[in-house]
């Protein structure tokens, strides 16, 4: 900053690099900083190493990526010309490690952290910034609240540690919530598959007597044509038959429209519900808060003063209503 050598951003606004509603914000990183230079010795490209596949999607179309762990990266040695020599690289992770121990040299991402990118502060609704405190070690704090000065989020910190057991805690009642509606329904569908199976033997009953009328009916024909009765009586007879018939065939609509309003809705109901206890089945061992488990159930999650916790679940809607109904 004294020798006014321009940092990356400023660099690439005065080498027109960036569009123009970008310069105001890399503006504002016209200032070195710590950060910026660790970041600089940690790039393996100054040594002309070409790094791809950084990130990968941990739950595939869930549109959420994370850094991918280094064994999985892919690695080019002297794809472009080098700053800096492959020992001057090396001898600055050293001085790295020695600084500021082990975990600052090592892989950042050796260790997911599932609820990462999850977490929002429950005043201002910024996602808050994984760090490691020293007091409280791996937490979750917002960064945005230190510009706002009346704002009650304090940069207020929690755990890591303490905010996956509130979720895992949550997470285990809202699934004992979804299986004990589940069995209700399930209870209920088979009351509605009893009164469903009693509509059908009247259903078929029903059609067996119209299909006896259809009989009765040709047969009357037939003796009509072999000129055994008179017009006037074969009219008065089929008119009573098709009548007959007519009745069989509205109470047989009748039952079906009491069929499905009886089985299906309950069925629907069932069939919904059964995707969420399924997706607590294909989704692992939810006390454990792997990337899978997140990506299925969590949708947000807001920090309060006071170690509050507001968490939005994916099937929050979907439970809801079945425990209203």
């Amino acid at each position: 900053n004294k020798n006014q050598i321009p940092t990356p951003a400023a660099y690439h606004v005065a080498e027109n690099h960036v569009y123009s509603e970008q310069k105001a914000w890399d503006l504002q990183r016209s200032h070195w900083t710590s950060g910026t230079v660790y970041h600089i010795l940690k790039n393996e490209k100054y040594k002309g190493t070409y790094v791809g596949a950084k990130f990968i999607m941990p739950v595939p179309c869930k549109h959420r990526v994370l850094r991918a762990p280094l064994e999985q990266q892919v690695r080019i040695e002297d794809s472009h010309a080098a700053i800096v020599t492959p020992e001057e690289f090396e001898q600055a992770q050293k001085v790295i490690m020695l600084q500021h121990g082990k975990h600052q040299a090592g892989n950042y991402t050796k260790h997911q952290y599932p609820l990462k990118g999850k977490v929002y502060c429950g005043y201002c609704q910024k996602l808050m910034k994984y760090r490691v405190l020293k007091k409280l070690g791996p937490s979750f704090n917002c960064r945005f609240s230190a510009t706002a000065v009346d704002s009650p989020c304090k940069r207020i910190p929690i755990s890591e540690e303490l905010l996956e057991e509130i979720v895992r805690n949550a997470l285990t009642a809202q699934i004992k919530q979804a299986e004990h509606i589940l069995e209700i329904l399930r209870e209920r569908e088979r009351k509605a598959l009893i009164c469903f199976s009693a509509l059908e033997r009247q259903e078929e009953k029903l059609s067996v007597e119209k299909a006896e009328i259809v009989k009765q009916r040709v047969a009357l024909y037939e003796q009509y044509a072999d000129g055994n009765m008179s017009k006037e009586e074969f009219i008065r007879q089929r008119a009573a038959y098709r009548v007959q018939e007519d009745e069989r065939m509205a109470q047989i609509q009748q039952l079906r429209t009491e069929k499905n309003r009886i089985f299906q809705p309950v069925k629907k109901d069932a069939d919904n519900l059964q995707t969420v206890v399924s997706a607590v089945e294909e989704s692992g061992d939810v006390m454990h808060l792997s990337q899978n488990v997140v990506e299925t159930f969590i949708d947000r999650i807001e920090v309060f003063n006071d170690e509050r916790v507001k968490i939005h679940f994916t099937f929050e809607d979907t439970l809801n209503s079945y425990e209203e109904k």
